[in-house]
C-alpha cells in the first residue's frame, strides 16, 4: 500500500509528453499531499462542529482525489491554469470564512500570506503577470474586508472555547511557517528543474550540428553494411514519406537485423512504436515523422518519450543516435 502511494506521489504510473511534465507533476503531487495532511488535521480538530467539519473533510478528500487522479496535466492541459486560479480564489474565501468563524483570534489570517508565497510555484511572473496581480488583489480585498468589516452575516464558532484560541493561533503560525519553508523548497526545485532544462537545451542546440553529422555518418555506414544502392534508399524514403503500408515490409528487407535487435531490448514495443523507430532509423527528425504519419509534433514527442522509457535510454543520450546504432 505504501509502495503504491509512493508511486502515485512520484507519478510513476503516468505517461508524459516530456521530462518537464513528469517532474512538475511529481512536485504538484507532493504539494497536494501536504495540503491533504494540513486539511486532515483541521478536519479532526473541528470534528463534531456541524457543517464546518463536513466541509473540511470534503476538501481534505478532494486533495487526496487529485493525488490519485492520473493525467492531471495531459488531460486538462488547456484548463489547468484556469483551474489553479479557481483553487486559489476558493482557498482565499475559505481562509476568510474561518478567519471570521474563529472571531479573528486564531491566527487564520497568516494563511493569506501562505497563498501569496505559493504563487511563484504555479505561475511565471513574466508570462502570468496579470493573473498573479488579479489573485493578489482578491487576496488583499479579502484580508482588508475581513479585518475592517464586521461581516455579521457569517457565523461565529460556538465550538471553540476561549482558552483554545491561543493554542490554535500557535498551531496556525507553525503551519504557516512550515508551509512557507515547503513553498520555498518547491519553488527552488521548480527553478532548478527549469534551469536544468534550459542548460540542457543550450547544450543540445550547441551540439545539434555534431549530432547531425554523426547520424549521417552512421546512416552511410549502415547503407554500406547492408549493400544498399541509392535506388534502394530512394525507394524506402519515398515509402516512408507517403506512409505506405509497404514501408515496414521493405524496411525489413533492407534492414533485416534492426527489428530483431530492437525487440531483443524490449519485446513489449507495439507496432506504432516500432514504426516510429523505423523512421528514426532512417534519420527522420520529430517534425518529419509527424508529417509522414499525419500526426502532431506533440503526439510524436509523447510516443518517443514512451519509446525512450521502454528502451531504457538515459535522458542525456539522443534517442535518434541510439536508434541508429541498433
Amino acid at each position: 500500500m505504501i509502495n503504491r502511494i509512493s508511486k502515485l506521489i512520484n507519478s510513476e504510473n503516468e505517461v508524459y509528453d516530456n521530462y518537464l511534465d513528469h517532474n512538475y507533476i511529481k512536485l504538484i503531487n507532493r504539494y497536494l499531499l501536504f495540503l491533504f495532511l494540513l486539511f486532515l488535521f483541521y478536519s479532526v480538530f473541528f470534528f463534531g462542529d456541524g457543517g464546518r467539519s463536513t466541509f473540511l473533510i470534503c476538501i481534505t478528500f478532494f486533495w487526496l482525489f487529485l493525488i490519485f487522479f492520473i493525467g492531471k496535466i495531459s488531460k486538462f492541459r488547456r484548463v489547468l491554469k484556469a483551474t489553479i486560479i479557481i483553487v486559489f480564489i476558493a482557498l482565499t474565501f475559505i481562509i476568510s470564512f474561518f478567519y471570521i468563524y474563529t472571531s479573528r483570534n486564531a491566527g487564520v489570517e497568516y494563511f493569506y500570506f501562505s497563498l501569496l508565497f505559493a504563487l511563484p510555484f504555479y505561475f511565471n511572473y513574466k508570462e502570468d503577470y496579470y493573473l498573479i496581480l488579479f489573485i493578489v488583489i482578491i487576496i488583499a480585498l479579502n484580508f482588508v474586508g475581513c479585518l475592517y468589516f464586521e461581516l455579521n452575516f457569517l457565523p461565529r464558532s460556538k465550538y471553540i472555547k476561549e482558552a483554545d484560541f491561543k493554542i490554535i493561533q500557535l498551531l496556525n503560525i507553525i503551519f504557516c511557517f512550515t508551509k512557507f519553508l515547503i513553498d520555498a523548497f518547491f519553488i527552488y526545485q521548480k527553478d532548478k528543474l527549469i534551469n536544468g532544462l534550459m542548460k540542457e537545451t543550450e547544450i543540445k542546440d550547441s551540439t545539434i550540428e555534431d549530432l547531425l553529422k554523426t547520424n549521417n555518418e552512421l546512416m552511410k555506414q549502415q547503407i554500406t553494411n547492408n549493400n544498399l544502392t541509392e535506388d534502394n534508399i530512394a525507394e524506402i524514403l519515398e515509402l516512408a514519406e507517403v506512409d505506405s503500408p509497404l514501408f515496414i515490409e521493405k524496411f525489413q528487407i533492407y534492414f533485416p537485423d534492426f527489428m530483431p535487435n530492437l525487440l531483443n531490448i524490449n519485446s513489449g514495443l507495439i507496432s506504432s512504436e516500432i514504426h516510429i523507430c523505423a523512421l528514426m532509423r532512417l534519420n527522420f527528425d520529430t517534425k518529419k515523422i509527424a508529417s509522414c504519419t499525419n500526426s502532431s509534433v506533440r503526439a510524436i514527442e509523447s510516443r518517443k518519450y514512451r519509446i525512450r522509457k521502454k528502451l531504457d535510454i538515459p535522458s542525456d543520450i539522443n534517442i535518434n543516435n541510439f536508434i541508429l546504432k541498433i
